[in-house]
């Protein structure tokens, strides 16, 4: 191992479910010297390893998860022991697809309860084959799996958007994201569990 070279590993939010594909750059490529990370982030799209209109969704991480700023140059890090070896690989963390999805409750038996918005990720490891909540369905099924609401009350929740608009569950997550719904914590998609309690009088308002 020389200074002309450097470990990465691409963790793709696509991919995380699989295990890390780690690669060695040459940091001296056709008569050019990659001399800090930006080099080698233009690097890797220029020659298509990573697709380009991830680009603004790409930054670099320490084996730890510290974040580096991409004016970093190679040859500190290499000094420090940074992609120096496979084992130390520098991270290009890519986020490809949504890595998450915010979303509130909302019950119809309590419209002045405190509204609560969850954050939940998307990346689930053994909960759908492709290790990811894709469509609207998986997102409910993980929360009744995860104990968040009372399984009894499965039949009766249903999804809006922020501005109330009901979404299907088979709808894709991401196609929902695209939209600007459920990306940030200010404009969370609805669950909207509508458990009217049973009418106990026999007064027949319930009909």
């Amino acid at each position: 191992m020389t200074g002309t070279e450097l470990w990465l590993t691409y963790q793709l939010a696509s991919r995380a479910h699989l295990p890390l594909t780690t690669q060695l750059i040459e940091l001296e490529f056709q008569n050019n010297k990659l001399s800090d990370l930006e080099d080698v982030l233009e690097h890797v799209f220029r020659q298509g390893y990573v697709e380009a209109k991830h680009r603004p969704h790409s930054w670099w991480e320490r084996k730890d998860g510290q974040k580096i700023k991409a004016s970093h140059i190679v040859e500190e890090l290499l000094k420090q022991g940074v992609g120096k070896c496979p084992d130390n690989a520098l991270r290009l963390v890519v986020e490809d697809v949504p890595s998450h999805l915010w979303f509130s409750y909302v019950y119809t038996n309590n419209p002045s309860a405190h509204v609560v918005t969850q954050r939940v990720k998307l990346a689930v490891p053994g909960a759908t084959a492709c290790g990811r909540l894709d469509r609207l369905a998986h997102v409910t099924n993980h929360i009744f799996n995860q104990g968040y609401l009372a399984p009894k009350l499965r039949p009766v929740v249903h999804w809006q958007k922020f501005c109330g608009k009901r979404i299907e569950e088979h709808v894709l997550v991401e196609e929902i994201l695209a939209g600007g719904d459920g990306l940030y914590e200010d404009k969370p998609l609805r669950l909207v569990v509508d458990s009217k309690p049973a009418c106990s009088h026999c007064c027949g308002c319930c009909h």
